[in-house]
């Protein structure tokens, strides 16, 4: 039987060896040598090895569990003396693994090819590092998240370069089509043959962005299957049709993209060989892979120490079989010299075949070339923890990404007319994590869909993203003290009950003012106006009164110290030198389209709100004020709240000193009850589930909320920013469904859940 197995690909070695002439050929021309560093580099490497060490370099060795010093030695002597061409890990601690691989590549004649087994990373086999979740968690990424695997395949290529590892056996790329299956199952990215190929892609090429050689499996396809190839040979029954459209569609696509390895799987795939395992079967290796689908790097075969294997092929037979079908790399030979002894003799006994050892050969001291030699020099260590900050990082994207609660909040708040649309970004530790879009600027089927540049009306926030900030520079600038009197600055305010009140007060809501009156109702006359409020009714023992009066005071306070309009304030101090040109008070006067604005309120007397301030009072300011008016988009949010979670600097600009950002964010009046810092809103004392923020925000939490359906909300214990946008008010402000239905904060209490574990 072994002896016709080897007949039976006679054809395919003639083949072969046609190969070699031609690829010869090439580098001759008229009598001409061309050469070139690497084919310089590889005949170097060639003229020193025997045929026997040839043959070695075919072999990459498992590394046996719990070798003591002196056992590494000896393993090492042992395998270098066959001029084994690499060895790979499977287990342990990276605190070991780093000596024993300098050990390794200290006493090769021939740089060894290092591998591991790490499809969610060395915190597979290696228990002292990190491991990711399983693909098929990464499968349930929406397509504007790819990317995070990407960062993934990248992460696990820069520890495995740092680790001396130049091949990781990753990605699996198997579509998972049978659930019975017992050794595929949450290795793949899912049933879907594009999604598993485009993540597939996202790995492969973030672990080669690393110069790590990464290695699509298990080819030709594995994922349907109910026996596992590491006990018996699994047969996959499909037509040859299936195959070619499903099964090695992620390989295509993979292998047009670059993949560096293919692992071919230890199966039966009587379709396109009723005799051989596919591993071993020069119509899979040599036909389909190569000749068929083109690819021309590194073939690995799976471990052929496996039952899938030897239950058939034994005494170094597998060895040769697989040799012959076309890989180049016999990956986990059960018995080394035995291997060595039988495809030496074949050699030697067929010029065929010593071809096809030096054209292998070749092709894995080429892999070396390219993926060992340029690190040699590299020092080899095990990563710190910096990496693995990284990788949580990386897997709090992917909770947040694949979390599709967020996504059943949202589109529930959409179906129940709670708003039409909204915009949600999440920062974490200075990254965008999340930046979703929803829905669209009105109910209208034909209304422009929400994008991350459409602008919302902030209402209350610019209480916080506008007046609030314009304090804090007066206070940096020493032009205003917290505890001054303003009627120091506002004149109006002198020989009212309001004389006494302080600048901290108005900015904690404990200055006793009137919550709100429809002053817009008598007149429309700015300075009228905030004549109406100083003579206003003043309760001084009502304790803490959310009042937008205070806020018209200190946005009028803010004009008379600096010489500027509050707007002009701000964007000469905040919003420009910061890139935000989305974040204005009147947005269609200052070059925003009014078609990327979203309208509020359909009112009866002003008609359809869109691009002017919805609160009646600050409209009745001229669309400046220090409550309301300011529009932006999510981002632009985002990144301002970044400013101060950064205690004033951003993007190595400082706008506030890091003292004012700490006292503005703190509660001045605590001990009178007052949960609020100056101008932010804090956390309730007591936390609750029905309360403006989720009970899971710390007390040293900060943020705001607006009445058109926005909020704010920064999280300094986490490094964290959720920013809310909607225009709810549309087409009526009542019912307040988005508050009853306790969105933003069901949707804050997701964020925390994912991040904060």
């Amino acid at each position: 039987m072994k002896r016709k197995n080897i007949l039976a690909v006679a054809m395919m070695i003639v083949a072969t060896c046609s190969v070699l002439q031609a690829e010869a050929q090439r580098f001759s021309s008229r009598g001409l040598t061309f050469r070139n560093p690497e084919s310089d580099w590889i005949d170097s490497v060639m003229a020193t090895l025997s045929l026997e060490q040839r043959v070695a370099q075919l072999m990459v060795v498992r590394v046996p569990l719990n070798l003591t010093d002196k056992q590494t030695r000896a393993f090492s002597e042992e395998m270098n003396g066959y001029g084994v061409g690499g060895v790979c890990f499977f287990a342990g601690t990276a605190e070991r693994q780093v000596p024993m691989t300098r050990r390794l590549q200290k006493d090769a004649r021939v740089p060894l090819l290092v591998c591991i087994d790490g499809e969610w990373g060395l915190g597979m086999r290696l228990k002292d590092l990190y491991s990711f979740p399983k693909n098929a968690v990464f499968g349930q990424l929406r397509p504007d998240a790819d990317s995070i695997v990407y960062r993934m395949g990248e992460e696990i290529g820069r520890q495995c370069r740092e680790m001396g590892i130049h091949v990781n056996f990753a990605p699996v790329v198997d579509i998972n089509s049978n659930p019975k299956n017992p050794v595929i199952g949450t290795r793949s990215f899912g049933t879907d043959r594009e999604r598993v190929a485009q993540l597939g892609i996202m790995y492969a090429l973030g672990q080669q962005s690393q110069g790590v050689l990464a290695t699509a499996k298990h080819f030709p396809g594995h994922g349907d299957t109910d026996k596992d190839s590491h006990e018996e040979l699994p047969v996959i029954n499909h037509t040859t049709a299936y195959i070619d459209s499903i099964d090695t569609y992620p390989f295509r696509r993979l292998i047009e993209a670059g993949v560096g390895g293919v692992m071919v799987a230890h199966l039966q795939v009587r379709a396109l060989d009723p005799q051989r395992p596919s591993s071993l079967s020069p119509l899979v290796v040599g036909g389909l892979l190569r000749q068929k689908l083109g690819f021309d790097g590194l073939v690995v075969t799976d471990g052929l120490d496996m039952k899938g294997v030897t239950n058939t092929y034994s005494d170094g037979q597998g060895e040769l079989a697989a040799l012959l079908a076309g890989n180049d790399i016999l990956l986990l030979p059960p018995d080394v010299p035995k291997a060595i002894e039988v495809i030496k003799a074949a050699a030697e006994r067929s010029d065929s075949i010593r071809a096809l050892v030096d054209y292998h050969c070749r092709r894995v001291i080429k892999a070396k070339y390219h993926y060992v030699r340029p690190y040699l020099k590299d020092d080899i260590r095990v990563p710190d923890k910096a990496h693995e900050q990284v990788c949580k990082d990386i897997v709090t994207d992917l909770n947040i990404s694949v979390d599709r609660r967020i996504d059943s909040i949202v589109n529930s708040a959409i179906a129940a007319k709670a708003m039409p649309g909204c915009q949600l970004v999440v920062m974490h530790r200075g990254r965008v994590v999340l930046d979703r879009c929803y829905g669209r600027q009105t109910y209208d089927a034909a209304s422009a869909p929400v994008t991350p540049a459409t602008v919302y009306d902030l209402a209350s926030l610019t209480k916080v993203t506008a007046t609030t900030l314009a304090v804090m520079k007066l206070v940096d600038q020493n032009k205003v003290g917290l505890n001054d009197k303003l009627s120091r600055h506002l004149p109006y305010l002198k020989g009212t009950d309001k004389e006494r009140i302080t600048v901290k007060q108005a900015l904690s809501h404990c200055a006793g003012l009137k919550a709100y009156d429809a002053l817009w109702k008598q007149t429309s006359d700015r300075d009228s106006l905030l004549l109406l409020i100083a003579q206003s009714q003043l309760n001084p023992d009502a304790g803490m009164v959310y009042s937008d009066f205070g806020f018209m005071l200190l946005g009028d306070m803010v004009e008379r110290i600096s010489g500027q309009t509050l707007d002009t304030f701000v964007t000469e101090n905040f919003y420009e030198p910061m890139g935000l040109f989305s974040t204005t008070f009147l947005p269609f006067d200052n070059g925003i389209a009014l078609g990327s604005i979203a309208p509020t309120e359909q009112d009866s007397m002003r008609g359809l709100i869109r691009g002017e301030v919805h609160d009646p009072n600050a409209a009745a300011m001229g669309g400046v004020s220090g409550h309301a008016g300011l529009f932006s988009n999510a981002r632009e949010v985002a990144l301002l709240m970044q400013m101060l979670l950064n205690g004033g600097e951003l993007d190595g600009e400082r706008y506030l000193k890091e003292k004012t950002v700490k006292t503005f964010t703190s509660r001045q009046f605590e001990r009178q009850g007052n949960r609020r810092a100056l101008g932010f809103d804090k956390q309730l004392f007591n936390p609750s589930n029905n309360a403006q923020v989720c009970p899971q925000a710390s007390q040293n939490s900060y943020g705001h909320t607006g009445f058109t359906g926005t909020m704010l909300w920064v999280e300094p214990d986490e490094d964290l920013i959720y920013v809310f946008l909607s225009n709810r008010v549309h087409p009526s402000a009542s019912p307040n469904k988005l508050a009853q239905m306790n969105i933003r904060t069901d949707i804050q209490s997701c964020i925390y859940n994912d991040i904060c574990k």
